[in-house]
């Protein structure tokens, strides 16, 4: 804009050009500020507050909408645990062993995940997916689970699919709780060497969710009895895991599975006081978390 002129407006010239020179720059007269007709300072005060004003209803409605979507999420997390506990129900056919099986299972690999530096947010995840490792069983007649002496070929066949089995069943869902379910779901049968099932997978090709609820399940499962062998002591499950690391076991989980070994009376504890709440199809709490923090 032209600068301001004082006196009576006259005809309107053109403007004449400004030329510089090399070392030259053109003088600026600051105007003093002329205060608007009818505008007192506490008007000017308010109209300068009006910013900060803006800035503040901005940042409650952010905070609103946050407030909003954690609340949404919860609500989502809290179906997507109740779903896995209504699923572990019915894996488990009535049988309360079976329900104490995947909550201890659920609970070790929890354990297992911060022994080897896991979120505690994932552990939780595994503490809930690690219930339904066997899933994939519902298809698996009863009188082949039971059996009390060797397979056929037939009935090897029918166990052997249960991991794709139960990682379908699972995968109907997209979030990331059923999501890892499912992969555990699937790996937890493969082995370190490359000799386990259904894809023989071999070391870290294996997804740890696999290598963690493998070792759970191997040392919970062989300190219960089963219709087709008798349980073992601690002493002895611990022996057979060393024999088997490396081969059919990531040893780095191994590793782990010994420093959580102090907390399995526990374990087992928490789990028989749980398992009513589980017959309910209720979420169980995250209980790991208070043996985590006592190892």
């Amino acid at each position: 804009m032209s600068p301001r002129t004082h006196g009576s407006p006259g005809p309107l010239a053109a403007p004449e050009p400004i030329e510089l020179g090399e070392d030259s720059v053109p003088a600026v007269t600051a105007s003093p500020a002329v205060p608007a007709a009818g505008c007192d300072d506490s008007t000017r005060a308010r109209r300068s507050g009006d910013p900060y004003r803006q800035m503040y209803r901005v940042m409650r409605d952010l905070r609103t909408v946050v407030t909003e979507r954690n609340r949404g999420r919860e609500a989502m997390r809290r179906l997507q645990r109740e779903s896995i506990a209504r699923l572990a129900l019915a894996a488990a056919r009535g049988r309360r062993e079976a329900l104490d099986h995947g909550l201890r299972v659920g609970t070790i690999a929890a354990l297992l995940g911060h022994a080897l530096g896991a979120s505690p947010a994932w552990c939780d995840e595994l503490f809930d997916a690690a219930r339904v490792h066997d899933i994939g069983q519902l298809a698996v007649p009863e009188s082949i689970l039971a059996k009390p002496g060797r397979l056929d070929p037939q009935e090897w066949a029918a166990i052997r699919r249960h991991p794709i089995d139960g990682a379908r069943m699972l995968g109907a869902a997209s979030d990331a709780l059923h999501t890892l379910a499912a992969e555990v779901a699937l790996n937890h049968h493969e082995k370190w060497d490359g000799s386990g099932y259904p894809a023989g997978r071999e070391g870290s090709n294996i997804p740890l969710c696999g290598r963690i609820v493998a070792v759970a399940d191997f040392v919970d499962a062989l300190g219960t009895r089963a219709s087709y062998r008798t349980a073992l002591d601690e002493a002895a499950i611990f022996t057979l895991l060393d024999l088997a690391a490396g081969m059919q076991f990531d040893p780095a989980v191994v590793s782990a599975m010994h420093q959580v070994r102090p907390q399995l009376p526990r374990v087992h504890e928490l789990a028989a006081r749980h398992t009513a709440q589980a017959t309910a199809g209720t979420p169980a709490p995250l209980w790991w978390r208070e043996l985590a923090s006592a190892a």
